[in-house]
């Protein structure tokens, strides 16, 4: 998610208080979250925080929030070691109407890139990082946080702590009964019709989502329906954050909690994670960007998708839902209000996966970060990759191609060694 940038490399603190108390006596007569935006902590968090983004990379965004702790698997998984020469050593995607070629190593080093796995069924390809990054440090997994967000709403329901994904929100947050007929499958399609506003002034939806101290008592009073639910796909952290209230109210725990005992320990993440949360007082873990967790274990996920939600013999992800989030739906056919080149490119979205079709029934499907973080998961070729960053570097719909080159290249290398046994 985007925050908005001061263009000022150094506010002084008076200047600041300044700044903010004549903010907090002017309340505009703005047409959504005019008592939310006008809130001085909120206020003190968009105009200090987003001076400190001019020179303070993204992947220390998550040091002003406070969190909830994830505690590593007593019995961690390690991949076994594959055969790294099967990765192709020079990449290519389309760059306007050429065939761009470079160095895969030169594209990652120069696209500020973090980490770099690249994993076929249970080996590991190749583990590398960047820019003085290491096998231990933390990532951001900025909007990768809504796919994880997912398969937990997908074990809440095969648990029987929520009924389907049909239900009205309103059966599970009843204050919001006087906001239309949104269901749970409204927000995972990005088709809530709650107002979202992507620019940067601090009444926009897209800032508060991010910088509100009180989450849970912004959705409830400040929420605006813009047009009928299921009408257009139009992209909101708030839907996910809605669904982040939904999992606390039924399952009776955190976010946190529930990702640590049904996914984090069960397929043995090596380290622990956090997931930020919106102050101390409040305590909502900010479920649209904000887990924390090293590269390593974000490629197990992936591996646990990869594999329908089965982790060696265990079915931890109902297989269906799995199935259900990432296969497209030839049923689909909403206007994109938002980001609708990856429509247009063929691409789809379902349950907080940006998915692509191949073919009929070849695909490939992906977590995607603001800051050029991603789960990569081709069925067909069974690769997973990984990349973390501070920056996307190349436009993300480059990297998916860069990404299904290197599987298919990675597939041909054991179909040629395949048929040379025969």
């Amino acid at each position: 998610m985007l925050i908005p940038v001061i263009h000022k490399t150094w506010i002084a603190a008076p200047l600041v208080a300044v700044v903010v108390s004549l903010a907090a006596t002017l309340v505009i007569d703005s047409p959504a979250n005019a008592a939310a935006w006008t809130r001085p902590a909120y206020l003190y968090r968009y105009f200090v925080w987003g001076a400190q983004r001019v020179v303070s990379p993204r992947s220390r965004d998550y040091l002003n929030y406070g969190s909830h702790t994830i505690d590593k698997s007593p019995a961690p998984f390690h991949f076994a070691p594959g055969d790294r020469s099967r990765i192709p050593t020079t990449v290519e995607y389309a760059d306007g109407d050429t065939v761009k070629r470079i160095a895969l190593d030169e594209l990652l080093r120069t696209t500020g890139t973090h980490a770099f796995i690249v994993i076929r069924d249970n080996q590991v390809l190749s583990e590398d990082y960047f820019n003085g990054f290491a096998r231990d440090s933390l990532c951001t997994a900025w909007s990768l946080s809504k796919s994880v967000t997912s398969a937990l709403l997908g074990i809440a329901i095969a648990e029987g702590y929520i009924k389907s994904l049909d239900d009205p929100i309103v059966n599970y947050l009843p204050e919001l009964k006087d906001q239309g007929a949104i269901t749970i499958r409204n927000l995972v399609t990005m088709g809530s019709g709650i107002q979202y506003r992507f620019s940067f002034f601090p009444w926009d939806e897209f800032v508060l989502a991010g910088y509100y101290p009180d989450i849970r008592q912004l959705l409830l009073t400040d929420l605006k329906i813009m047009e009928p639910p299921g009408q257009s796909f139009h992209y909101n952290n708030y839907n996910t954050e809605l669904i982040g209230m939904i999992l606390e109210r039924t399952t009776g725990r955190a976010p946190s909690q529930y990702l640590q005992e049904k996914i984090w320990k069960p397929i043995g993440m090596e380290f622990p994670a956090t997931w930020s949360v919106d102050s101390d007082a409040d305590g909502f873990e900010l479920t649209p960007i904000l887990l924390n967790a090293r590269a390593i274990d974000l490629a197990k996920f992936g591996r646990l998708y990869l594999n329908n939600g089965n982790w060696d013999g265990k079915q931890i992800i109902p297989r269906q839902w799995v199935a259900d989030s990432t296969t497209p739906d030839p049923n689909d056919h909403r206007p994109w209000e938002t980001f609708s080149r990856w429509q247009d490119q063929g691409g789809y979205y379902k349950y907080f996966w940006w998915g692509i079709s191949q073919s009929d029934s070849d695909y490939s499907y992906m977590g995607i970060g603001t800051y050029g973080q991603f789960i990569f998961v081709s069925p067909k070729t069974k690769v997973v990759i990984i990349r973390t960053a501070d920056d996307d570097g190349i436009d993300p719909r480059n990297w998916r191609e860069v990404f299904q080159y290197i599987a298919d290249q990675i597939s041909q290398s054991y179909s040629r060694e395949t048929n040379a046994v025969r």
